[in-house]
Formats: C-alpha cells, sequence, structure tokens
C-alpha cells in the first residue's frame, strides 16, 4: 500500500498526509511548526508593510523638502550664480578690473537680502574676486562706474528705480527662476 505525503508549509519537509494537521493557510506536521509560520509570516508581512510605509513617508518627504522654500532659494540661487560665473568666466572683476580667476563669487550690486525683486535679476549679479566681495563689502569703489560701462546707464538707472519693489516668493516663482538660468546655462555650453 502506497501512502501519500504532504509538505510541510513551515520546514517544508514532507510526512504522512493522515499525521499532517490541515489549515486555511496550508498543511503543518506539528502545532509547533504552524506556530513558528505564523510568527515568521507576521514578520515578514510586519517588514514588507514597514517598508512600505518608510518608502512612501521618503517620497511624501522629498516632494515636501522640493516644496520647501529653503530648498527652492538655494536652488534658485545655485542655477543664478553659476551662469553668472559661466557668463563671467575670463572676464575682469566688476569692482577692481582684476582679472577674476578661477574661483570668483557672483556677487551683488544691490544686496540680494534686502531686494527680493533684482535679487536674481542677471543685470544685478557680476562677476567679482572674493576679496572684493568678502572683505570689500562687494564694492571697492568701482562697481558702479564698471557697471554703468557693462551695461549702460539706463539699465542701471532701472535697478536703481526697481530695486525697492518686492516680489512674493514662493516655489513656483523660485522654480521657475531656476529653471530660466538651466536653460541660459544649456545655451552657454
Amino acid at each position: 500500500m502506497v501512502t501519500s505525503t504532504k509538505q510541510c508549509c513551515g520546514c517544508k519537509k514532507r510526512f504522512k498526509t493522515e499525521t499532517m494537521i490541515s489549515t486555511p493557510i496550508g498543511n503543518f506536521h506539528s502545532d509547533e511548526c504552524r506556530k513558528n509560520y505564523g510568527i515568521n509570516r507576521t514578520n515578514d508581512l510586519k517588514k514588507k508593510t514597514d517598508k512600505r510605509l518608510d518608502d512612501e513617508f521618503k517620497v511624501k518627504k522629498s516632494v515636501y523638502d522640493a516644496n520647501k522654500l529653503s530648498t527652492r532659494k538655494r536652488a534658485a540661487k545655485e542655477a543664478c550664480h553659476r551662469y553668472i560665473r559661466l557668463r563671467d568666466k575670463d572676464k575682469l572683476c566688476i569692482c577692481c578690473s582684476e582679472p577674476l580667476g578661477d574661483d570668483f563669487e557672483a556677487g551683488h550690486f544691490w544686496e540680494s537680502g534686502n531686494f527680493s525683486f533684482i535679487r536674481y535679476h542677471e543685470d544685478n549679479i557680476h562677476g567679482q574676486r572674493k576679496h572684493c566681495n568678502r572683505f570689500k563689502g562687494g564694492d571697492s569703489g568701482f562697481y558702479r562706474e564698471n557697471l554703468v560701462e557693462k551695461i549702460g546707464i539706463d539699465r542701471v538707472k532701472w535697478l536703481d528705480n526697481n530695486r525697492s519693489k518686492s516680489v512674493k516668493i514662493t516655489a513656483d516663482y523660485l522654480r521657475e527662476i531656476e529653471a530660466y538660468y538651466k536653460a541660459k546655462i544649456s545655451e552657454l555650453k
């Protein structure tokens, strides 16, 4: 007489069918094996659920961070200043008329912190040697004169007249600034 066997869902060994414990989730050779299977299955499901929740949180956090104003400001500033450094590479410092060299900064004519309307305006930002930008307050005395020579008196007057205007800084506005300068960077390359 041939006896049939079934595989235990817990330990994966084969046992005689008549000795197996049959449950809706499978067949087990003992109560101990059934309990261990249940514990392991519960732990596996918990790990999968935790991972899914962690992944969802990371996605939500990245979306949140992407909309965070500080993140957008940093990205807009980086794109804008990168464009200025590419545009003004191999030119002279706007302040002292010395060669900029390789390690220079994008310096503002009207400071960026107080004048939101022209903060990212490319007429307001020019290549400056670090020494002029950091140690001479951003102006060694000749920024205005050199700026007039570079962009013309009308554009300098426009900056003067519009510096006190304000603009509402939103994540979408900053995204537009970032995209604008990234497109200009692509044109320069």
